[in-house]
């Protein structure tokens, strides 16, 4: 017998329709087993979906899928059997599911027909025999096939998640969610929602072996996420004037939320195209997989962002401080925060530097208290260290500041006038000799994370 987890807590709402459509199952089953002994069983191409097949590896395969013999995927088959009249009458006679099926069902931004018959076969034949591996009648199969139906039938809200995944993130172990405020939720895509991540290109791809086989890294399978539930109608009760939702709806709070990761973890972490789906394990209602199609940012995959379980509270708090009016508001800090994060999806470090000075500059030319007579690299080293010198995460004494700044800033004017700095010593933050470019970079982009986040805390406080 099959143990069916589903039937937990749940109880038959429409006894008239679950004993119809039992005896509808008991007959077409003993008809399939005379007329084709054993179902068969194979892998059979779907290109309407991506399957998980590992942590990294998705195909466009169903594996195990029952072959259906072909009068049974004739949407009329199962009116072939006398069973079927108990059936219809019983779906005819209820104020609910006669508004639910041979009609155009979903939300009123979306629906698509369900035709009685092929749904039985889909959501109680198909599943029954996957479950029996036989065509042969077994009530706790039938149970819990029968009761996922009635519930989606019967349900009165669709939920939609709409995700906004990122590319080059992932936190360390023991992290599963990161909660924010307005219902958001930071965590691994789910499998529906990779597939349409992968088919809307929503994800960077390697194909593997061949056009139905291909890789995500772990670094681009997690997203921003929001669930929202919507009133199931038909044709039969639609609004006079359906109207759709805004979507896609997380633009700003994704970019909110990747200017926070970049400034507390570093990183190249990017906000790609908004995809929206039903959660995996919800009755269809006639929802498929949409997606708004949007420009790919860039990312460097050789500086993923790794959010530590040290740093999930400081996220938040960035988060909460990035989405306060005064910061917004701020047209100097703005465009430090967006240099930043320009800065930060760069592969080449000379580039980066160019966008970091320039942050650098808009956060501390003006910055009130300087002289206004000083050059700009001194109102930088000047602004940076009154800054920063007492910081916790640096613990850099000031002269290995204005070192690195001013460093920076040779280098940067370097790259701009096309001279030559390859002759230049170069020292990281500690003060440390270092023949690599990237390594000054990246201490100086710290750095100015840093300095943008007591700014910010500064801000809101004002």
């Amino acid at each position: 017998m099959v143990v069916a987890d589903e039937l937990v807590g749940y109880r038959v709402q429409r006894p008239q329709l679950h004993e119809a459509a039992a005896q509808l199952m008991t007959a077409v089953l003993s008809d399939l087993a005379a007329g084709h002994r054993a179902p068969v069983f194979a892998a059979v191409p779907d290109f309407g979906e991506w399957h998980r097949h590992g942590q990294e590896a998705f195909v466009a395969i169903r594996r195990g899928a029952w072959q259906m013999p072909d009068r049974v995927a004739d949407y009329r088959f199962l009116d072939t059997f006398a069973e079927m009249a108990a059936v219809r009458a019983a779906v005819a006679d209820d104020v609910v599911l006669h508004e639910r099926v041979d009609c155009v069902v979903g939300v009123e931004f979306a629906l698509t027909h369900r035709q009685l018959g092929w749904t039985l076969v889909q959501h109680v034949l198909e599943p029954m025999v996957a479950a029996v591996r036989g065509y042969r009648f077994d009530q706790d199969a039938f149970d819990a096939a029968y009761s996922r139906l009635e519930e989606g039938l019967l349900a009165t809200r669709a939920r939609l998640v709409e995700a906004v995944p990122l590319n080059a993130f992932t936190p360390t172990a023991g992290i599963e969610a990161v909660t924010l405020p307005g219902g958001l939720v930071l965590q691994a895509m789910s499998d529906r929602q990779l597939s349409a991540a992968i088919g809307y290109h929503a994800v960077p791809i390697t194909f593997a072996g061949g056009p139905n086989s291909v890789t995500v890294s772990r670094f681009h399978q997690w997203a921003l996420t929001r669930c929202t539930s919507y009133p199931v109608c038909s044709s039969v009760d639609l609004p006079a004037h359906p109207a759709a939702p805004v979507f896609p709806s997380l633009v700003e709070p994704a970019s909110h939320l990747v200017t926070a990761l970049r400034l507390v973890c570093g990183g190249s972490v990017t906000a790609t195209r908004a995809i929206r789906c039903q959660p995996d394990d919800d009755f269809p209602q006639g929802l498929g997989p949409t997606a708004s199609l949007s420009a790919l940012p860039t990312f460097d995959e050789e500086r993923p962002t790794i959010l530590g379980r040290e740093q999930v509270e400081t996220v938040r708090e960035v988060y909460g401080l990035l989405t306060h009016p005064g910061v917004q508001a701020n047209r100097g800090l703005q465009t430090a925060l967006r240099r930043l994060v320009l800065a930060g999806a760069d592969r080449v470090p000379t580039d980066r530097l160019i966008d970091l000075m320039v942050c650098a500059e808009v956060l501390f030319i003006k910055l009130p208290g300087l002289p206004e007579d000083r050059r700009k690299q001194d109102k930088i080293v000047d602004g940076a260290t009154a800054l920063l010198a007492d910081d916790p995460v640096l613990q850099a004494p000031p002269e290995r500041i204005e070192a690195l700044l001013r460093l920076g800033y040779r280098l940067r004017n370097d790259e701009m006038h096309g001279d030559d700095p390859s002759g230049r010593e170069l020292r990281t933050l500690t003060g440390q000799p270092t023949s690599d470019l990237a390594a000054v970079v990246d201490d100086t982009e710290q750095m100015l994370r840093r300095a943008l986040v007591r700014l910010l805390s500064e801000t809101v406080k004002q």
